[in-house]
């Protein structure tokens, strides 16, 4: 005949362990949660990128202007994180936007309408000019963030150079 100390004691701890289990859970979909809540402010940040990159290029090839810039409305955390904020070729006139935290990107390709006569690049390098400071990627939180767009002219051939950058 088993002894009720033994019996008490097993019960007690499956018990224990049961909502140790349950505890582990419900953090583990609370963490899932999280993600998915990140994910959907990273993908709304780089729509908005997107946006602001289609208006400023259209808007500059339409004038054939040098040096335009157009200052970014996004957060300047996300969940009380930074993030950074990158472009990549894509192809021809075709930007890559590409967001992300330390665990998580989202990626949205921009098709640029171009209405001037040369191509759309994305810019290499780090420069300053006109108190701005900008390059391929911009790391978030920044003082009063801008998507630019450079007009050169490299071999007789006008490049139109998309960048982030901040206020310095």
């Amino acid at each position: 005949m088993p002894s009720p100390i033994f019996s008490h004691l097993l019960g007690t701890l499956a018990l224990i362990g049961m909502f140790f289990s349950i505890a582990i859970f419900m953090n583990f979909i609370g963490w899932i949660s999280y993600l998915e809540a990140q994910k959907a402010r990273l993908s709304e940040i780089a729509e908005s990128v997107a946006r602001e990159i289609v208006e400023i290029v259209s808007v500059h090839t339409l004038g054939e202007g040098g040096f335009t810039y157009m200052n970014l409305n996004i957060p300047q955390t996300i969940g009380s994180s930074g993030y950074t904020i990158q472009l990549e070729e894509g192809g021809e006139n075709r930007i890559i936007v590409r967001v992300y935290l330390q665990t998580y990107d989202v990626i949205r390709v921009v098709v640029v309408p171009n209405f001037g006569e040369g191509n759309v690049r994305v810019i290499d390098g780090e420069y300053e000019e006109r108190g701005l400071i900008y390059s391929y990627r911009l790391n978030v939180p920044c003082n009063n963030p801008v998507v630019i767009v450079k007009r050169a002219v490299v071999n007789n051939q006008v490049i139109y150079y998309i960048a982030l950058g901040r206020r310095g």
